[in-house]
């Protein structure tokens, strides 16, 4: 088993230090906290795979924890002694990724823990993928502007727009998209600089 590490919160002492032992024991790295607000110091200080968040806390609940947790894309599963709809209701609005119910085994708490470690692993490969698929395609915006400003300004052809884009580049050493950019931004701004014509002039 992979060595994950786990941030545990929960303000009973005693099943955050038994919970806590029998998962180090399962084979993973455990940080245990004893509040809400413990809980999202650690995220903000290293990284941790998976949260598991005890719903009922004083203070910072764990759903209230969890929706702060986005800021930091932590995936969590939230521990309750009930199971209610309302909470599990709350639970899926948070992306909760599992929903464990007290009193905790954790031998049986292993599959869950792996189920949602493998989606959190999932989620982030397929926002990683939209992320880049998004830059592409505002390079591929970006760069054709361009190039169809060089045709105009020189009277070319696309093909020979483009690569005099990229002999640029090549010669700066730069991304075709940087080079690209900086060609746009001096354009609008030499027509912003263009003289208005009088209505006489017109």
């Amino acid at each position: 088993m992979s060595k994950s590490r786990l941030l545990i919160a929960d303000d009973d002492g005693i099943i955050l230090a038994t919970f806590g032992k029998g998962l180090r024991n399962a084979g993973y790295d455990v940080i245990e906290a004893d509040s809400g607000e413990a809980a999202l110091k650690v995220v903000a200080e290293q990284p941790v795979d998976l949260a598991i968040l005890d719903v009922e806390m004083p203070g910072l609940s764990g759903i209230d924890t969890a929706r702060k947790m986005r800021d930091f894309k932590v995936p969590v599963i939230f521990l309750s002694a009930y199971e209610s709809n309302e909470i599990v209701e709350a639970a899926v609005a948070e992306g909760a990724l599992g929903y464990i119910i007290k009193p905790i085994d954790v031998a049986k708490m292993v599959p869950t823990i792996e189920t949602a470690l493998e989606r959190a692993g999932e989620l982030r490969a397929s926002k990683a993928a939209e992320e880049r698929l998004n830059s592409a395609l505002d390079t591929g915006r970006v760069v054709n502007v361009t190039v169809g400003i060089l045709m105009e300004r020189h009277r070319i052809d696309q093909d020979e727009a483009f690569e005099l884009l990229r002999q640029k580049a090549r010669a700066e050493r730069r991304k075709v998209r940087e080079v690209a950019a900086d060609i746009i931004n001096a354009w609008e701004v030499l027509n912003q600089l263009a003289p208005e014509r009088s209505s006489a002039d017109s």
